[in-house]
Formats: structure tokens, sequence, C-alpha cells
């Protein structure tokens, strides 16, 4: 009888792993869209210039303004060097108020010096690094930025811890699932700044009214994702644990759980961006002085787009390092270690 050959070369075993070259240009592609994004903008912008001005400004403006907004007060403290010996130097007298027109007139030269002039004022004036640094946090972007880094991960940290405390509940009991599914569907399709002004009234302006907003707003997908992730949890997993005489609680913990952490995940990202956008909402009409929010919302009385690009492109960035630094260790460290993805149906190779 003759042998079957399946036409395959041999397997050797010892033959060393070959990793796939990855070309550059698939290392790249993230960068497509904002590139050509980029491009379309500037496009745009040269044609929109010459009737509307700085209300569409160029890319290189908008970076320069975010320049300004994070190096103003270093600029400003520069400008400040002017000490009395050197003002009788140059006038021959010294005049608290000359010597306040004199530290204006230097601060505005450097301002319109330009980039390279303030860069190299910045490393070779007579401040200390620890004077610039302490400069550089009384910067207007950066107390926006600070302001909205703790306020919306807060409500998010809390929209998390009752979402899917709730979810769980709806997932696991009957009585909760009956309870909470008929509110959470007539809640979810309504806007969370709609919202807003009654929490306004009822809490008074201020962080507590923001807060209790993007909680809220974030809190509803999440309960109804991690509802639908334990509802939907292999029924055969649950079989074989029962077969092996584990209790409810271990059933819970080594199946259940992480059977539904896709979906969790999936809740909390779809939370996320809620949160972002209730956050906006709720910031320019709860009186609030600081946060990006506030801040686009400011600048807009005053036209500076510019202004409103850098807050908005710091909004993108913030979610962006969420996503990096929150989900994606996450599920690298379970959903996709376990093979999670797989027996969900996820492709493990990309086309």
């Amino acid at each position: 009888m003759a042998e079957a050959h399946s036409g395959l070369p041999p397997l050797d075993l010892d033959a060393p792993t070959e990793v796939p070259r990855v070309s550059v240009w698939v290392m790249l592609r993230p960068i497509w869209p904002f590139l050509i994004i980029l491009v379309l903008w500037q496009i745009t912008a040269y044609f929109l210039h010459a009737r509307m001005g700085d209300l569409f400004p160029f890319f290189g403006s908008i970076v320069f303004r975010a320049w300004e907004l994070i190096t103003e007060p270093m600029i400003r403290a520069i400008g400040g060097i002017v000490d009395q010996n050197t003002l009788y130097e140059m006038t021959g007298f010294a005049d608290e108020d000359v010597l306040d027109e004199l530290i204006q007139s230097k601060t505005q030269m450097l301002k319109d010096a330009g980039f390279f002039a303030q860069v190299k004022a910045i490393f070779t004036n007579s401040l200390g690094f620890f004077d610039q640094l302490a400069k550089l946090a009384d910067g207007q972007l950066l107390l926006h930025v600070l302001a909205t880094a703790w306020r919306l991960p807060f409500a998010f940290v809390i929209a998390t811890v009752i979402g899917v405390s709730v979810g769980i509940l709806m997932g696991r009991f009957a009585f909760w699932e009956g309870f909470f599914v008929p509110l959470l569907s007539v809640m979810l399709p309504i806007p969370a700044l709609a919202w807003t002004p009654l929490a306004v009234i009822w809490f008074g302006n201020g962080d507590q009214t923001v807060i209790i907003v993007t909680a809220f707003a974030s809190f509803l997908p999440i309960a109804m994702a991690v509802w639908t992730g334990v509802k939907t949890v292999n029924p055969v997993w649950i079989r074989a644990a029962q077969s092996m005489n584990a209790d409810k609680m271990t059933i819970f913990r080594t199946v259940v759980l992480p059977g539904s952490l896709p979906m969790i995940l999936s809740g909390m990202r779809i939370g996320l961006a809620r949160a972002w956008r209730a956050g906006v909402g709720a910031e320019s009409l709860a009186g609030i002085r600081w946060g990006l929010s506030a801040g686009i919302f400011d600048a807009q009385e005053y036209l500076d787009t510019s202004f409103m690009m850098v807050a908005i492109s710091v909004l993108g960035i913030f979610g962006f390092l969420l996503e990096k630094v929150l989900f994606q260790p996450i599920e690298s460290r379970t959903i996709i270690k376990w093979g999670m993805m797989e027996k969900m149906g996820a492709q493990d190779k990309k086309i």
C-alpha cells in the first residue's frame, strides 16, 4: 500500500522560531488618519483664511497657541527679570512705575520675538530650575487640564463601581433584573445634557454637579453592558463547573466574571465616551471656571479658535491615554491571555 503524503514539508522542532517582520508602513498605520486630517485641515485653512482670518487657523497657529498657553507664565517671569540697578543704569534713576513699564515692554518684546527666541530665553535666563517649574504650573492650559483630569476620571470610577454592581445584580437575580431593566431602558436614550439644568437647580453650581451628571451618564451603558455580559456567559462553562461540585460563589468568581469581562470592558469604554460628552455639557452649564470644556466655552466669547482647538486636542489625547493606560493593560492581562476573545468569536488574524 502506498504511503499517504500531505505535501507539507517535514516539521523541524529544532529550527528557530521566525518572527514575521513588520514593515514600516504597517507600523505607521495608526498615524495615517491623522496625517490625512492634517493635510485636509491645511488645505481648507488655505482657502478659508482670506475670508475668515484667524477664525479658521492654520495648524502651525494652533501649535504655537498651545506653546503660548504652556509657557506664558514663564515668559512673563523672564520678562520681569529687571532689577533696580539695571533700571538705574538705563535711565539714571529708579522708579517703580518706570520699572513696571520696562517689565511690560520687555515681556511684550519677548512674546513677539517668536518661538526660537522664546526657547533661547527659557534656557539662558537667570531663573532656577524649580522656579521655572513653578511658573509652568501656573499656566492657564495646565490649570484647565488638571481640573478636568481629576473631575471626569473620578466620576467615571464612581459610575464603574455602581454600574458593575447593578449589572451583576441584574444578571444574577431575576428580581433586580425586572426592577432595573425597564428603568435603565427609559433613561438610557435621554441625553445627559438634558439633566444638567435640573442638576444645577438641585445641587448648585460647582464640581459636584459636573461629577453627578458625568457619573450618571457613564453609569447607564456600563450597567447594561455588564448585565448583557453576565446573561450571555456560555452555559456549557457553568455546567462544567457545576459538575465539579463548585458552589455559586466559586462559579461566579471563576466562570461568570471572567466570561463576562469582554462585555464589561466594552461597556466601560462606552461609559468613558459618554462621560466625556456629559462632562463637556456639565462644565459649560455648571458655572465651572477651570476645566477644558469650560475653557472652550470661555474662548468662544473671545473668538479664540486656536485655544478651542488646543483644548479639544487635549481632550482627545486624554481619552487616548486612558485607553492605553487603563483598558489595554487589563485586556492583555485578562481576556487576551485567557483566550476569551477567540471564545467570543473574535478573529486572531487580521486581513
